[in-house]
């Protein structure tokens, strides 16, 4: 048809098969299939024109029953959800007040308590800190080993009453604190 020139190859093959089948690789039928598909069939008597196609039967489709919902009825779902929310979120932030207010209140007690510390008079602490406790024992000590330089066993009487007064001094400091 026209100027064109068609492609055929022409192919003889003898068969000396006896049931007169030719054998043909896969992959010569699959170049011929595409070389089929690819070209429209030619207006000649030779070829058997393939049947026309049927179109795809179309499925009708099913319904099942839905229940309509109304744009109020969306409405009141999601004003009940946002009421949902803000409760959880007014009962999280008073949580998080009321813990606020526990640290607030536990803060506040340490700071009465430092400036109480702070405000007992300086003379008092100094006074308490100035003068090592048990000077009168430590006296006595002292002057009974210059007494006996060369006998100190003769002070572990003194020296255990030295040491009794030390306790019971650390002892009440002890106590004041707590």
């Amino acid at each position: 048809m026209g100027g064109s020139q068609s492609r055929t190859r022409k192919l003889t093959v003898e068969n000396d098969d006896p049931t007169s089948v030719i054998k043909v690789s896969d992959d010569v039928v699959q170049r011929i299939k595409n070389s089929q598909e690819a070209r429209p069939a030619p207006e000649s008597s030779f070829q058997q024109q393939a049947p026309p196609q049927q179109p795809p039967l179309v499925q009708q489709p099913t319904f099942m029953y839905e229940p309509n919902v109304t744009s109020v009825q969306l409405r009141q779902v999601n004003i009940a959800e946002l009421k949902k929310n803000d409760r959880y979120w007014e009962n999280r932030l008073k949580c998080q007040q009321a813990n606020h207010q526990k640290i607030n209140e536990i803060m506040e007690a340490e700071y009465k308590k430092a400036v109480e510390e702070m405000e007992v008079p300086a003379a008092s602490r100094t006074s308490s800190k100035a003068l090592p406790p048990c000077q009168d024992s430590k006296k006595a000590v002292m002057k009974c080993y210059i007494e006996n330089p060369h006998e100190p066993m003769k002070c572990a009487k003194v020296v255990q009453a030295f040491q009794q007064c030390v306790d019971t001094k650390r002892a009440s400091l002890i106590a004041n604190r707590g």
